[in-house]
């Protein structure tokens, strides 16, 4: 009886050992084949992902969901802060969607797109090649609007800022410009030059050039108040007034001192300056000057605080230029840059718009003859 009870006892294990086994088959998952997405990031950037997601059908790019935690942002601004990190690493910082969309469509390239929400990004205008952008290339990157906003140089981030490279534009196939050069000298005010950019390219000159000591080109303050113009105008850094010994045109001087209407003499011949110019050049109102006598036309434009520099007089001097004023009435002493220039500017596009429907007219009455 034994043996017999041993042997049904042993039976009962084998069996229900054999419905356990069958069960732990029935299910256990099929092992997956699939590729986890994670796998295409780089290990030592994987600490601060969330997840990434695929390009869907919409069309929406793929993207890298960053944690609050993500050292990614924080290493990308601190590559961007300082003009030094931004030469080195031909880096600029672009915030809100239009000064974005501006760079996209003049083909500067993105490094790094963050954005906080989807509907941000989906307003842009993205290139094709960009949509198409694997997870393991991709530069787009979800991050909290809190961090966004922890980087922001504005009172309020737009939920959206990239890092783009440093553009260089091959300049000489832009059409309808006039032949005026703006030259910036010791503006330091990154808000005040902005608006100069903003101005001279909405007018439509050639070039400006900005002398060394001006503030820096690629600023963040400069780039949101210039609106774009960076990428619209054929713009010269860090120059130097010697390699301006050969360029040939009409010198007009502007800085930001106001003729004084109390210190004329009883003759009304001699008018003086609240600052004393380190060098005598002619003094013409703006309204007076022939834009139009000698072309190209370069204005030099001083900055608010320091104004022209005696760099700037001497240049003038050996091209024998002259030193043009603005007046100005009820005790204002003096305008901004910006504010300057337009005026300077759009004077002399006036007069060559005028110089050139003139000549349409004589070259219409000779045809007609």
């Amino acid at each position: 009886m034994k043996a017999i009870s041993s042997y049904f006892t042993a039976s009962l294990r084998l069996a229900v050992r054999n419905i356990a086994v069958q069960r732990s088959f029935a299910t256990d998952p099929t092992p997956s084949t699939e590729k986890n997405p994670l796998d295409n990031i780089k290990p030592h950037t994987r600490s601060g992902v969330l997840s990434v997601v695929e390009k869907d059908d919409s069309g929406f790019p793929s993207y890298i969901i960053l944690k609050e935690t993500s050292p990614i942002l924080s290493q990308a601004m601190i590559n961007i802060k300082t003009k030094k990190r931004r030469q080195k690493k031909s880096s600029i910082l672009l915030e809100g969607k239009r000064l974005i969309q501006d760079a996209l469509n003049a083909g500067v390239k993105p490094k790094q797109i963050f954005f906080s929400q989807k509907r941000v990004l989906e307003n842009l205008c993205i290139p094709e090649e960009l949509r198409d952008l694997p997870v393991s290339r991709t530069i787009f990157y979800k991050a909290p609007y809190k961090m966004i906003q922890l980087f922001t140089e504005t009172e309020t981030s737009q939920g959206i800022m990239g890092i783009f490279e440093i553009p260089a534009f091959d300049h000489s196939v832009r059409k309808n410009v006039f032949p005026i050069t703006v030259i910036c000298d010791n503006i330091r005010d990154p808000g005040n030059l902005g608006a100069v950019l903003r101005t001279v390219t909405a007018v439509g000159a050639s070039q400006i050039l900005l002398m060394k000591g001006c503030t820096d080109l690629w600023g963040d303050k400069v780039l949101r108040s210039a609106c774009g113009a960076h990428f619209r105008m054929k713009i010269v850094s860090d120059v130097d007034w010697s390699s301006l010994s050969n360029i040939k045109g009409q010198v007009c001087l502007a800085d930001n001192n106001s003729l004084s209407t109390t210190d004329i003499s009883e003759d009304n011949k001699i008018e003086v300056f609240r600052k004393t110019a380190p060098i005598e050049l002619p003094i013409v109102p703006y309204y007076e000057v022939d834009y139009c006598k000698t072309t190209p036309l370069i204005f030099v434009i001083g900055g608010e605080t320091l104004g022209l520099s005696e760099d700037s007089y001497e240049f003038a001097r050996t091209q024998k230029g002259i030193r043009v004023n603005i007046p100005l009435q009820n005790g204002i002493e003096s305008l901004n840059s910006a504010t300057a220039v337009g005026i300077l500017c759009f004077e002399a596009k006036k007069q060559m718009l005028k110089l050139i429907q003139d000549e349409n007219q004589i070259d219409k009455m000779e045809l007609k003859n």
